[in-house]
């Protein structure tokens, strides 16, 4: 009855409510004792029991029972599909980490070939623009398209949701393996939407930039304490922080949240959408491809003040540059 077990942890894993057992009970049309039994394994799942489950939680069970081989389930995101929605997209975001940081327990460690959106949601107006973009130029949506970036155009519902996964990663213990190029790609997504003249005005493009600026400031200061920390309106947190500068090409970024025994393993695909999968064996590979690329990389935490301050006053000359490629057009 493993396989079953899987199954029914998969499904709990995507459920938000509370109690899952009466939940199961209702979808199935069967009492709690019942539904405990089959959460159990003491019960088998009849094949139409198993179809309503897979259907309702829009879990494929052939996943579940590849497990022990090469195959690997993954969960992802269809985002050229009428019901992909970037708000519920953040929702389940918001819910894993912070469901981690209200119960304090893991810890998530990450591989940085683009800047992390834990990070990037704290600034408001860079925050603005990676929605914007991720928007406009990544899913084509038509209320887009012939729209230009405005820095002070306020998108109450996503920055809700965006201030809150930048205050609860603070509640999180973690690592983060950044790379000189970190940054590049954002930069890039800058430098085109001023080539192809898509800011509303150049106070848009500064904005932007200052965000970028107090990014690094707020990280080089946790880099140094080797905590993370956060007080706002929602209240004061803060966790153990590890920075590492890896001078490695990092080719992907890889996102590993350890709860328990448990390891949930995020690898991003199509600019901001990621594949998650919980299987043990693909999480363990994972798990020791990032320990042996923080092993060959550099603590800037706490340690190291010459190659921390190294690392930043790069970050921060190529920010400079773009300002001054803009003020030269």
């Amino acid at each position: 009855m493993e396989t079953q077990q899987i199954l029914f942890k998969a499904c709990k894993d995507k459920y938000q409510g509370e109690n899952f057992a009466q939940y199961v009970a209702d979808l199935l049309h069967v009492n709690p004792d019942a539904a405990y039994r089959r959460m159990r394994g003491t019960t088998a799942l009849t094949l139409e029991e198993i179809t309503i489950i897979c259907r309702h939680f829009q879990i494929s069970f052939d996943s579940v029972m590849s497990y022990q081989s090469k195959l690997v389930p993954f969960q992802f995101n269809a985002m050229f599909k009428d019901k992909f929605h970037i708000i519920e997209y953040l929702q389940n975001i918001l819910a894993a980490v912070k469901n981690m940081s209200e119960n304090k327990k893991g810890n998530i460690s990450m591989t940085a070939m683009d800047l992390p959106y834990f990070r990037q949601f704290g600034f408001k107006h860079l925050s603005r623009f990676k929605l914007f973009f991720w928007q406009r130029s990544v899913l084509n949506l038509e209320n887009h398209r012939h729209k230009k970036f405005d820095a002070e155009e306020v998108i109450t519902d996503y920055e809700n949701i965006t201030d809150l996964i930048n205050y609860y990663y603070h509640g999180v213990a973690s690592y983060e393996i950044w790379a000189p190029e970190t940054i590049d790609s954002t930069l890039k997504q800058i430098q085109y939407y001023v080539d192809s003249g898509l800011f509303a005005s150049k106070n848009d493009f500064d904005k932007i930039c200052d965000d970028l600026d107090a990014l690094f400031d707020k990280l080089e200061r946790e880099a140094e304490s080797g905590k993370k920390s956060i007080l706002n309106e929602n209240g004061y947190l803060s966790s153990p922080f590890e920075m590492y500068q890896s001078d490695i090409y990092i080719s992907n970024n890889c996102i590993q949240a350890t709860v328990g025994k448990e390891v949930y393993t995020y690898i991003t695909f199509n600019s901001f959408n990621h594949l998650m999968t919980y299987a043990p064996d693909f999480s363990e590979e994972c798990g020791k491809w990032v320990e042996q690329m923080r092993n060959k990389s550099i603590l800037l935490s706490e340690v190291s003040e010459k190659y921390r301050f190294q690392f930043f006053l790069a970050q921060r000359k190529k920010i400079n540059q773009l300002r001054e490629m803009y003020h030269t057009l």
